[in-house]
């Protein structure tokens, strides 16, 4: 279940009995009594799917899908599960196979039985040992800021100076002699 997300520890947190503070009776309104566990939709090993799938609450495909999915919450395709198509969610946690680019808003991870064949586009990417991957990964803090505010155009940017070269850091002098020149 660690795959998952579960913390085994939690659950046997969650059974225990309230203590007698908690168990007094105070009037609640029909919201405040339902509890405020996550939903988790789980998509069986059976589960054939084709076309564009959406959801609101967290899932876990143990099935198959061709086509795309988009969740605003976080999608995660288990040992069995299997896509080929592109994947967008807060966080993508991947087990299966999946063919096709994954654009995360906060985290892809790509654990050792994963396998992965496409572009992965989020602020933190985690590649576990053993896990297979093919394509390339672009992470960047704000992925929603290249929307908002587009690179000016090439010919727009300052020239870059000969004497860098790439890979090697600059001294703190050094970066402020380029700074000064390219402004």
């Amino acid at each position: 279940m660690a795959a998952f997300g579960i913390d085994p520890r939690q659950e046997r947190e969650v059974s225990r009995a309230p203590s007698p503070a908690v168990s007094m009776q105070v009037p609640m309104t029909p919201a405040q009594a339902t509890p405020a566990a996550p939903k988790i939709a789980v998509l069986g090993p059976t589960l054939h799917f084709k076309g564009e799938l959406s959801a609101e609450e967290d899932f876990i495909l143990q099935g198959k899908i061709e086509g795309s999915i988009a969740n605003p919450q976080n999608v995660t395709i288990g040992n069995d599960g299997s896509v080929v198509g592109d994947i967008k969610a807060r966080v993508i946690t991947i087990d299966g196979k999946v063919e096709g680019d994954l654009y995360g808003d906060e985290a892809v991870i790509v654990h050792q039985s994963g396998r992965v064949v496409g572009n992965i586009y989020a602020p933190r990417v985690g590649l576990v040992e053993g896990a297979f991957f093919k394509g390339r990964i672009e992470m960047s803090d704000k992925p929603a800021a290249r929307a908002v505010s587009p690179a000016p155009p090439a010919q727009a940017r300052p020239s870059v100076p000969t004497e860098l070269t790439p890979g090697v850091p600059l001294s703190p002098e050094a970066t402020e002699k380029v700074l000064a020149r390219g402004g």
